[in-house]
């Protein structure tokens, strides 16, 4: 009776989870398709100030560029947790069930 309880109200949480995941691992995707172009530029873009010698404002398309690698880098880390998250919940659910089955 109490792994009925447990499975009923993992199941919504499971099924949040793993919807979650997905619309992060398609948002970063389609991120990455503005954010990858947006990188190159600053870093096209810094180039230049250094052949030019401003340095004030190579050092601001420096920052900007770490910001944007960080930010990158972060939302990608943030998508692997969901995703073993959701990977988790699915096993502890599957334990669930076969511990019904064997009438554990």
């Amino acid at each position: 009776m109490m792994s009925m309880l447990k499975k009923v109200v993992l199941f919504p949480i499971s099924l949040f989870v793993a919807f979650l995941a997905l619309m992060a691992k398609w948002l970063l995707t389609l991120s990455s398709y503005v954010v990858a172009p947006l990188m190159l530029y600053i870093f096209g873009c810094g180039i230049y100030t250094a052949c030019r010698q401003t340095w004030d404002q190579f050092l601001i398309l420096l920052v900007s560029e770490f910001i944007c690698f960080i930010l990158f880098f972060g939302a990608t880390a943030i998508t692997e947790g969901i995703g073993r998250f959701s990977e988790w919940l699915r096993s502890v659910y599957k334990e669930l069930h076969a511990d019904r089955e064997t009438g554990c």
